[in-house]
């Protein structure tokens, strides 16, 4: 299973208004970016005790409707609602465009955060929290209003399985996304957009290009620390959707995860992210061309390792089955997508070894994490999925009105 927060094959069109079942904002902000929607607690018709939920990463504008569904979900956790039953006036923040530049985003964050302040009539502080992407717009945001020495007013911060030490998407799913251009951009384009450049661990450029830290992540990383890396002034909190105690998900490294079965690209098959040396990852066909094979070395079973999951083969087999005359199946359709020690950024750890992906976090001193407090979960779910055990737990770690 996957969270809302990340779709990551093909853009999707945001309703402008909300659909039936979802309830309408008590207020609207349109925003430098983006824009939020406002729910009072009850009692509330102004802001009193504000909290900014920040959208993440994927393809094109903040959809609406699937972020209220995925903060408030009726079958899951309602997220919204429990907020508002605490007093708390809920900000939902959403931008133009999720794969721009986690800087051009943070100008939309921080816009928000202030606009909540001075709609604020109380001196009650500020909470704000990003899942996803959104962990990372909001830590840089809030860092930069303090170097500026300007008051944010933020009292807690915190990051819902944000990719603090980077993201993994495959090698392999990276290669076939370039494979397959120009029949289908979506996911090429996503995975070349600025926001994927500053998150992935390893990222291509095309199809011949070796995976490496691209340039834009080095230079954000850089920029985190110059600035002090993590906010001084809020309390921090970490959550992850991985376990903590290092156990994986049960993929088996090598395995084929996804396969073409028909159409252009019959016989493509993509694996499970082994670790060795000269390691298969994916076998790229095409009718009536050779066979194109890309191989790592020294890398970890990333795909297998504890972490919030993505569909990421399975919504490529979908997506594939949704062009004409093409099939595909994906037998490992779920695999790592933020690895646990990446979520709440252990200092020392390296998504490149995989001693450091087994480590038992719930086992470190607490000065191995840049938190106050962190929650892991019981089993490796889905990335930003909404749960019970993480949110209530959340929920409980906030300020009292």
């Amino acid at each position: 299973m996957s969270g809302f927060a990340v779709h990551p094959l093909g853009a999707t069109q945001a309703p402008t208004e909300p659909r039936g079942g979802i309830r309408v904002p008590e207020a609207t902000w349109q925003l430098d970016g983006g824009w939020g929607w406002v729910y009072f607690a009850q009692g509330h018709d102004a802001i009193q005790q504000p909290i900014i939920l920040s959208d993440g990463f994927h393809p094109g504008e903040s959809d609406r409707n699937t972020l209220y569904l995925g903060f408030n979900d009726p079958s899951g956790y309602p997220l919204i609602n429990e907020l508002n039953q605490r007093g708390y006036d809920v900000i939902i923040l959403g931008y133009q465009d999720c794969t721009a530049s986690i800087y051009d985003n943070t100008r939309t964050a921080t816009t928000a955060i202030m606009r909540a302040n001075a709609e604020n009539l109380t001196d009650t502080p500020l909470v704000v929290g990003g899942f996803s992407m959104g962990g990372l717009i909001l830590r840089y945001a809030l860092l930069r209003l303090e170097m500026m020495r300007m008051d944010h007013r933020v009292s807690v911060y915190f990051s819902f399985d944000t990719p603090h030490s980077g993201a993994w998407i495959p090698v392999s799913l990276q290669s076939f996304a370039y494979h397959i251009q120009p029949a289908y951009s979506g996911l090429a384009d996503m995975i070349d957009s600025p926001a994927a450049r500053q998150m992935l661990w390893r990222h291509k450029t095309n199809l011949a290009a070796e995976p490496v830290e691209h340039p834009d992540r080095t230079e954000f990383v850089a920029q985190l620390k110059r600035m002090g890396d993590w906010p001084m002034r809020p309390m921090k909190i970490g959550l992850a959707n991985g376990r903590g105690d290092g156990q994986g998900n049960g993929n088996p490294a090598g395995s084929a995860a996804f396969k073409v079965t028909a159409g252009l690209y019959t016989n493509t098959e993509l694996y499970l992210q082994p670790s060795g040396e000269a390691e298969t990852v994916a076998k790229l066909c095409r009718l009536l061309g050779f066979p194109v094979y890309k191989r790592t070395s020294g890398y970890p079973e990333l795909d297998s390792a504890a972490g919030g999951t993505l569909d990421s083969f399975g919504i490529a087999a979908e997506t594939l089955n949704a062009l004409t005359g093409q099939a595909a199946e994906a037998p490992y359709p779920t695999i790592t997508f933020v690895p646990s020690i990446s979520a709440l950024a252990v200092d020392g750890a390296d998504i490149s070894n995989q001693q450091d992906l087994d480590l038992n976090i719930d086992a470190l001193t607490p000065d191995r994490l840049p938190f106050d407090v962190y929650k892991t979960s019981p089993d490796n779910t889905g990335h930003t999925e909404i749960t019970r055990d993480l949110c209530a737990w959340l929920i409980d770690q906030l300020p009292a009105k």
